[in-house]
This record gives C-alpha cells, structure tokens and sequence, in this order.
C-alpha cells in the first residue's frame, strides 16, 4: 500500500489513461477524486470499481478549463474529503491540423486544455495540497515536446507551456508541494491507424513495442511515493526520445 493516506484528485479519470491511473493509484492504498467533464456515467462507474478495491471514491464533473468549475469542485474535494494531497493533471486534447488551416478558435481552446486548465486547477488545489506537506502536483506533458510532431503545432505550444510551468512551479511550490511531470509517448494506438504506419512507429521504438496506459500508471506511483523528486520529468515512450 505505497499511497495508502494519500488523497488524489485526477483530472480525466472517467477514461482511458486517467481511468487507468486512478484505478491503479487505488490499488496502492489511495483513496480518489474522479473527474469528467461529460463522460458522467464512465466516471460513475470507476468510482464504483474504486470503492470495490476497498478504497473512498468521488466524483467531480466540471469543465477543467472554467474557474468557476475548478473551484466549486475543489470545495467539493475538501467538504468530502476533508482535504487533498495530490493532483495529477491528466485531461488533455490531442487535435490534428496542419498549421496553416489552425484557426484562433483552434489555438486558444486546445492552450486552454492543454495548459490553462492544468495551471488553474493547480491555483485552486494548492492551498489544500500545501496542507499536505508535502504535497503533490504532477503534469501529464508529451514526450514530443523534445521533439515535435508535425502537424501539432497548437497541441505542441500547449504541452511546451506545460513542461515549463511544471519547471516554473518546481521552484516556487517547494518544498511544501513537490511538482514533477510524466511525459508519455506512443502508449495508444490510435483507432484509425494503418498497418504500415504502426510499423514505422515500431520501428522507430527500441523496445519494439507500443506502450499502454499501465506503463505511465506505474511511473505515477513511483513519482507518488517519493519525497525528493521535485522538478522532475519522467519520459515513458520506450525509448522513442533516443531511437
């Protein structure tokens, strides 16, 4: 029970990668906040798997790019729960478009995604998480930020921001709040992708595999668990960074 007396609250916990963080940060003792925006029921349901593991569960619906929203779900958290001692920043957008077609409206919602909704959640939570001492923030950035993808540009500038911020807020929030990043790489494999095109991908991983959700949960508990790490990104792509 590596995280047992641990309280975290992880943004776009109703699926996919959140999902299977929350569920695994559970299984080491963490008692979850559970958060959607609109997938309600997914997240009700992981709420249930959680309170199955043994462990206390909420769920916080809200828009995490909406002050008003961040802030009425915190004072849901502490009014619950009494407190928080970890945000992990994990609801994201992953937008394609080539640079020449992105509109102002395409820029500035996916930099509100991608990078103002992570920093105003972490204003609203760092008065709760600094009671924690220490307390925990941690950024779900991209490995990509050392090296781009095309045709990401705005998806690109937001990630950029947020590897910065995490650095920025490394400095200023310790030692009362330890403040490190996860940088995953090719953990999905997204829906539509053509058999040659999976192998380019492979090709160019060393490990000869794709990763999965699992293999950037395990890296949040090793991050969760430590009490010097600070300023730190952990890069989960396999080696794609170096291949």
């Amino acid at each position: 029970m590596r995280l047992k007396g641990q309280i975290i609250w992880i943004t776009g916990s109703a699926k996919r990668v959140g999902r299977v963080c929350a569920l695994a940060c559970a299984r080491e003792g963490a008692d979850i906040v559970v958060h959607c925006r609109a997938s309600r029921s997914e997240g009700e349901e992981v709420v249930r798997e959680i309170e199955a593991l043994g462990r206390r569960a909420m769920l916080v619906q809200g828009d995490h790019s909406e002050s008003a929203d961040v802030h009425r779900m915190v004072e849901e958290i502490g009014s619950q729960f009494g407190g928080l001692t970890t945000l992990v920043n994990s609801a994201a957008g992953f937008p394609r478009a080539r640079f020449e077609d992105i509109t102002e409206e395409d820029f500035f919602s996916i930099v509100r995604t991608n990078l103002w909704g992570p920093f105003l959640c972490a204003q609203a939570a760092v008065p709760l998480l600094r009671k924690a001492r220490p307390g925990r923030l941690v950024n779900v950035t991209d490995w990509a930020v050392a090296r781009p993808y095309r045709f990401y540009a705005h998806y690109m500038a937001a990630k950029g921001g947020l590897d910065t911020v995490t650095r920025a807020l490394a400095r200023e929030l310790a030692p009362e709040v330890l403040v490190n990043a996860i940088a995953p790489g090719p953990v999905l494999e997204p829906p539509d992708l053509k058999a040659e095109d999976r192998e380019k991908v492979l090709a160019k991983i060393p490990v000869r595999r794709w990763g999965t959700p699992e293999d950037v949960a395990k890296a949040l508990v090793f991050l969760l668990e430590s009490d010097f790490l600070c300023g730190e990104t952990i890069t989960v792509d396999g080696g794609r960074t170096v291949g």
